[in-house]
């Protein structure tokens, strides 16, 4: 187990948009550090290798520099065989889809004359970063939660929905949909409680629904994997 305690306290917030709770966490042994330092989930920029890989038919690459070669190696038989900037852009966007700007939310043209294999990639890649996740972001998603930011970027007079998780991991504070009582499911915001392996992999032991009100109020239901209780309160396998 990576957690040995929870304390919930609903916070309150200046706009009655979202509720939110502080989850105080009490960690085991040397987590959530042993479970950061075991994270070897692929970069952004991998993940962009790797769909390429995966698209690219019976090439044999293997890394963004085989890639690179392969694209080169495209653009100039395209070239060859009288391929217009336009056929090239479709011939690339049928293979690896539409490269999009993040920033000004725009779809791009995979291919411009004069590109080289180099420019088409990171044109795909845009500003996806080589760097592994932060620790917040792996604490976040231990939990199950998404949109992990530090705990000073929230902003209590105009919150946004989101995890904000504190510099030494101890406090979590969850922003999303205010429940209607302290038993609403359909509004709970839902925490997954984190187990690891020997190699540090993370898996999911229980899951938890907090209906966080607007007074305050936290209501908490949720489910253990593969176990349940008995009439006699005992665990037992489910």
């Amino acid at each position: 187990m990576v957690v040995d305690q929870i304390v919930v306290t609903g916070r309150e917030l200046d706009d009655a948009q979202y509720c939110a709770a502080d989850l105080s966490m009490s960690y085991l042994g040397n987590q959530p550090l042993d479970m950061i330092a075991a994270n070897d989930a692929p970069t952004d920029r991998e993940s962009v290798v790797q769909t390429f890989i995966n698209r690219i038919p019976d090439s044999g690459v293997d890394d963004e520099a085989s890639v690179v070669e392969w694209l080169d190696s495209a653009i100039e038989s395209r070239i060859a065989s009288g391929y217009s900037e336009s056929d090239i852009s479709d011939s690339f966007e049928d293979l690896f889809g539409t490269p999009v700007d993040l920033e000004s939310d725009t779809y791009l043209s995979p291919y411009q004359d004069g590109d080289t294999g180099q420019d088409v990639f990171d044109r795909y890649a845009g500003s996806a970063s080589d760097e592994q996740a932060p620790g917040t972001t792996i604490v976040a998603e231990s939990l199950g939660l998404d949109d992990a930011r530090v705990q000073t970027d929230l902003d209590e007079s105009a919150p946004e929905e989101g995890t904000y998780v504190s510099e030494d991991f101890a406090t979590v504070t969850v922003v999303g949909d205010c429940a209607t009582s302290a038993t609403d499911p359909d509004n709970a915001i839902e925490i997954e409680l984190p187990s690891v392996d020997a190699d540090g992999k993370s898996d999911t032991t229980a899951t938890v629904q907090l209906s966080a009100m607007t007074d305050g109020t936290i209501g908490v239901a949720g489910e253990v994997k593969d176990y349940m209780r008995d009439a006699n309160d005992n665990w037992i396998a489910n």
